[in-house]
């Protein structure tokens, strides 16, 4: 339906829509179309749908009275961009969020359908959906029908919805498509119907959704409805108006007005608008009156029952009609008793108090209590005296006991009334009395003068009684005193402990006002009858004396009461498990009397029938003697609103001591997370952990309860962007989830699952919290015990490999990284963390573990922390080449390289303990220099040189700490040594110092030599081993001469090593040879002849004349 158009234009429009809509409704060819919602025409892109609603944006809502309502933290709005297929116009944009969002059209009526079917156009993503058919309550998009129900009270509209199946088409890309739905049997019928599509919050539920042109159709006639069809005013005073209910009324295919005739007795208008009246008429438009709230109330004349019915017609359809009753009523009083005896007092003062009780029934006005001349009336203990008083109704209707007193002024008898009165009800109490003239000296007066305590038993009395007394024209005070200590009384007028006298009481002026003296009789009383009194005296008047009598039994008064209670759990306005005790009692003198304290009730029944408040007082029978037998009492907690109480159940029958049962109970709902979550580590950026169960438990919970979590500030996750998820089901997860109650037990006992969804590097914390309308504190709440969620997240693992390079320089090696420019986008790693160590082999056991930063000895080996036992990390970060020191130079070296990631890209920072290893290379063996350990000296050089027949040795040190001595050490093949002479250090010296020393007995052929230095303290160390040849021409032989094959060379030593060199005749050389371990030279392949063979270099040169045959 077009909103506004001018004439060419408007029509060209409206005749595009009816091609459009044609075509889209073939399937519905034969239904009257009952409505279409295209979304208007004005709206603006992402226009709020109150907003657009108010200024009648929509197809329907002033022209059918429809509702347009969203919901959703992110709600749908109107949209201009990506229109349907069909109108072509606005439609309503659905937001991809994480919170699921509806948008709904109420107050359809499909009461004058009698068949119906709803289409509508939906823009969805691709594969959304796996078939064309999709379920009722899907996870991404869900169409729901809400019938509505009124409210009497308000008329406001409460919608019960269920999901519906539906049909949809889209292309292979998503997009527009025709939607289908299968609608139920009661669709058709109902006065209001919502329409509500929803948006579901789901993790795998991504992207957009629109709609547009909901179209409603089927075959309607007139129909006019009313809701509810009863309402029930209830009692209501003749002359009052009640409080006005609320029906709503509509109207479709109406040929007239619609009309609202009220019967006899009540009165109708437009929800607040206008006068009442007994008649009302409601325009339709286009045949359509939108529904409508319409007050009723209820304004009796008579007393009396009335029944109507409200009308609801218009011409040519069948009328709706709602029922109406409502009962008149007038008020009764009454008052107990109906009539009072003051006896005599003098004039002038005041007699003992009465009670009366006026209840009443119906009673809506203010209650008069009004005393005659010489009486007064009085509402309560704490009020003065005056003429008269007012109850409320409220008091009234529940039962009102106020006090009367005869205080005279002149001498005579009264004969009177006390009037209570209200409109259109009095009752009154009928009251006498005698005034005395006042006797010119001291006198004293008591009323009555006689107490009759009738049975008592050996513990005291059953009842409190008590007698008046007044004294006038004193001059000493007056003085009560009892005949025995089994009489105790007190003052009631000035309160206290009851005591066995005597009472002093003071004049004033003379004059003691009338006072109430209270009296009871304390055991033991022996058996048989009993006589006392209490005098009342003063010096100079005469004494009074009221005659106390009783008969004993002689026995003691006790009841007996066991049994112990556990505290009562329930929930606000539900009874809690019954519990009981047993009581029992014997020489009672009343019946006993049980008497629960709030919150409580007590009972004879378990099943507590008749019982409806709490506080309850039950009375528990004697038998037909003094006893009461074992009886049960059934007790159970009943509190109104969430609270805890305890208190005391008082079991009384005076005279016998009362006794106290305890009783406690709570209705405070409480909660708790049963279980802690464990910290999850190294879980993969942008990855999702393990879930980890968390058992909620919860007692005396009536509402749904909402488990959510906050989120603590991290600088590297601005946004606060959620990192756990919750799930009931381990399936779906959210952000919250919602528990329901046991409806029998009223507590929660069941699991959530909690995993973690990283977004940025480093750790997280949330803390879990809870709502519940239960609670006193109705906002979000942390449960404080086992609420933490703690999380560390990873990097992601590099990709790709780099083979590390490794040249060794004495104690120091460098290990370099060949890397492209853009080595981290490849997919190498953004770090490399080097590890060094003797050991040739790494064993998987022994990597470096993801999470864990390994501060690195500053790329010195042997300091730092190692990642197993002899693998020290030497250093950790993005530099390509890395020297690393500290090596032994007669130690071979494995070094071990591994790449990792580490830094937040959105704000470059490298986050320590989110590094993720990638698994290592094969180790790269770095072969380390085969020899002792250098001096701990500083050695600047160590030498052997052949001179003549000798060996000269020279060292120089630059310096020396603690330095004992040298020894210099000999061996024939570089293993086994042995010391040939020492020379004393020089202790410690920062001096260079230059050592020579001659081995005069050299070793024939070759041999080495080495430093052994010794310190103070007896450690040692060696120096690098040198070799020299030497040879002795006298103890060099060759052998066979002339020689085939092979010459053996003698040298008197070890031959291994030492050159030998084979000449001809002229000085030219055929060739050099390194002799084995057996001396052998080898000339097999010389030419027959004479040569020169020489072994050694240098000086230390031997030449014979060899011939080969």
């Amino acid at each position: 339906m077009e909103k506004t158009y001018n004439p060419v234009e408007g029509q060209r429009r409206w005749l595009q829509l009816f091609i459009a809509w044609s075509v889209f409704l073939l399937p519905s060819l034969g239904f009257a179309q009952t409505f279409v919602e295209s979304m208007g025409t004005t709206a603006t892109e992402g226009q709020a749908v109150d907003s657009y609603e108010a200024n009648l944006g929509f197809d329907n809502d002033n022209e059918k009275g429809f509702t347009y309502t969203v919901t959703g933290a992110t709600m749908p709005v109107l949209s201009v961009a990506n229109a349907s297929t069909g109108s072509a116009g606005p439609n309503i944009y659905f937001a991809n969020s994480s919170n699921t969002s509806s948008f709904a059209i109420g107050s359809v009526s499909t009461a004058g359908l009698s068949t119906a079917s709803l289409t509508f156009l939906l823009n969805a993503p691709a594969n959304a959906f796996t078939s064309s058919t999709v379920a009722a309550g899907n996870a991404r998009f869900r169409v729901q029908l809400g019938i509505g129900t009124v409210s009497p009270t308000n008329g406001n509209i409460t919608y019960a919805y269920s999901n519906l199946a539906y049909t949809y088409a889209p292309g292979a890309t998503g997009g527009w498509g025709a939607a289908t739905i299968t609608l139920p049997p009661n669709t058709v019928g109902n006065p209001l119907v919502s329409i509500r599509f929803q948006r579901i919050n789901n993790a795998a539920n991504t992207g957009d959704y629109r709609i547009d042109d909901v179209t409603l159709s089927g075959t309607a006639t007139g129909v006019v409805t009313a809701q509810p069809t009863s309402l029930d005013f209830g009692d209501v005073a003749v002359g009052t108006n009640s409080t006005a209910q609320a029906v709503r009324v509509s109207g479709q295919n109406l040929t007239g007005n619609l009309t609202l005739t009220a019967p006899a007795g009540y009165q109708i208008r437009e929800f607040g608008s206008g006068a009442y009246g007994s008649s009302l008429a409601l325009a339709a438009s286009n045949g359509i009156v939108p529904s409508t709230r319409i007050q009723v109330r209820f304004v009796p004349t008579a007393a009396g029952v009335n029944n109507g019915t409200l009308v609801v017609s218009s011409p040519g359809v069948t009328q709706a009609e709602v029922d109406l009753t409502g009962n008149g009523t007038v008020p009764t009083l009454a008052a107990t008793p109906t009539s009072l005896s003051f006896g005599s007092v003098f004039v002038g003062q005041m007699s003992t108090s009465q009670n009366v009780t006026v209840s009443g029934t119906n009673v809506i006005s203010n209650v008069t209590v009004t005393a005659p001349t010489g009486f007064r009336v009085r509402r309560t203990a704490t009020d003065a005296y005056t003429q008269s008083i007012v109850l409320t109704a409220a008091e009234t209707n529940a039962g009102f006991t106020f006090q009367a007193v005869f205080q005279p002024t002149t001498a005579g008898s009264y004969s009177s009334a006390i009037n209570i009165t209200t409109p259109n009800a009095s009752t009154s109490v009928a009251v006498t009395g005698q005034a005395d003239p006042v006797p010119s000296g001291p006198y004293i007066s008591v009323n009555p003068n006689l107490l009759d305590f009738g049975t008592v038993s050996a513990t005291g009395s059953a009842q409190t009684l008590s007698f008046s007394v007044n004294a006038g024209n004193l001059t000493a005070p007056l003085v009560l005193t009892g005949s025995n200590n089994n009489i105790v009384f007190r003052d009631a007028s000035a309160g206290g402990s009851f005591v066995n006298g005597p009472i002093t009481i003071n004049p004033v002026s003379g004059t003691v006002s009338t006072r109430t003296i209270e009296v009871q009789l304390t055991g033991p009383i022996a058996s048989g009858p009993f006589n006392g009194s209490i005098t009342a005296s003063s010096a100079g008047a005469t004494s009074q004396v009221v005659t106390i009598t009783a008969n004993s039994t002689g026995n003691n008064s006790v009841i007996n009461a066991s049994g112990n209670l556990n505290q009562f759990s329930t929930v606000p306005g539900v009874a809690s498990a019954v519990q009981s005790y047993t009581l029992s009692g014997s020489n009672l003198l009343q019946d006993i009397t049980v008497s629960a304290p709030q919150y409580f009730q007590v009972s004879l029944d378990p099943n507590f029938t008749g019982i409806t408040t709490t506080g309850n007082t039950l009375t528990v029978a004697r038998n037909s003697g003094s006893d009461v037998t074992a009886t049960t009492v059934y007790v159970r907690f009943l509190p109104p609103s969430a609270l805890t109480s305890s208190s005391l159940i008082l079991n009384s029958s005076s005279p016998a001591v009362a006794q106290g049962i305890p009783v406690a109970g709570t209705s405070e709902p409480n909660i708790q997370v049963a279980n802690a979550f464990q910290e999850v580590r190294n879980v993969v950026l942008n990855t999702v952990s393990a879930s980890q169960a968390l058992t909620i438990n919860a007692q005396r919970v009536l509402q749904p309860v909402t488990i959510s979590k906050i989120l603590s500030t991290n600088p590297l996750n601005p946004g606060n962007t959620p990192q756990f998820e919750l799930s009931l089901d381990n399936v779906t997860f959210t952000n919250s989830v919602v528990l329901t109650p046991n409806t029998t037990t009223y507590s929660i006992n069941q699991p959530i699952y909690v995993r973690y969804k990283p977004t940025y590097l480093g750790t997280a914390q949330s803390t879990l919290q809870f709502q519940s309308n239960d609670f006193s504190n109705k906002s979000v709440q942390s449960f404080g015990a086992n609420d933490q969620l703690a999380a560390r997240s990873i990097d992601v693992e590099p990709t790709q490999r780099s083979t590390a390079t490794v040249v060794r320089n004495n104690t120091t090696a460098t290990v370099s990284f060949n890397l492209p420019a853009n080595y981290a986008q490849l997919g190498y790693g953004e770090g490399r963390l080097i590890v060094a160590s003797t050991n040739p082999q790494l064993p998987a056991a022994n990597q470096p573990l993801d999470g864990n930063s390994y501060q690195t000895g500053n790329q010195t080996y042997g300091q730092g922390p190692q990642i197993a036992p002899g693998y020290y990390a030497v250093y950790s970060g993005s530099n390509q080449t890395v020297v690393v020191d500290g090596l032994d130079l007669a130690t071979t070296y494995y070094f071990y390289t591994f790449e990792y990631n580490n830094i937040d890209n959105n704000f470059n920072v490298s986050v320590i303990g989110a590094e993720n290893y990638l698994s290592p290379p094969v180790p790269n063996t770095i072969p380390g220099i085969i020899a002792p350990s250098p001096l701990p000296v500083t050695l600047v050089s160590f030498s052997a040189k052949v001179k003549g027949n000798q060996v000269a040795l020279n060292w120089v040190t630059a310096s020396e700490l603690n330095n004992k001595q040298f020894e210099v050490q000999r061996s024939r093949d570089g293993r086994s040594f042995e010391t040939i002479l020492t020379r004393e250090g020089k202790g410690t010296t920062n001096a260079t110092t230059a050592y020579s020393e001659v081995d005069k007995k050299p070793l024939n052929g070759l041999s080495y030599y080495r430093l052994k230095q010794i310190d103070t303290d007896g450690s040692s160390s060696f120096s690098s081993t040198v070799a020299i040849s030497f040879l002795n021409s006298g103890e060099v032989t060759m052998y066979p001469n002339p020689v085939e094959d092979l010459l053996t060379i003698d040298l008197g030593g070890s031959a291994e090593g030492v050159s030998a060199v084979i000449t001809d005749m002229t000085g030219r050389v055929i060739s050099t040879q390194k002799l084995g371990a057996d001396s052998k030279l080898n000339m097999t392949s010389l030419q027959t002849g004479t040569y020169l063979v020489t072994v050694g270099e240098g000086t230390a040169k031997v030449t014979r004349r060899i011939v080969k045959k």
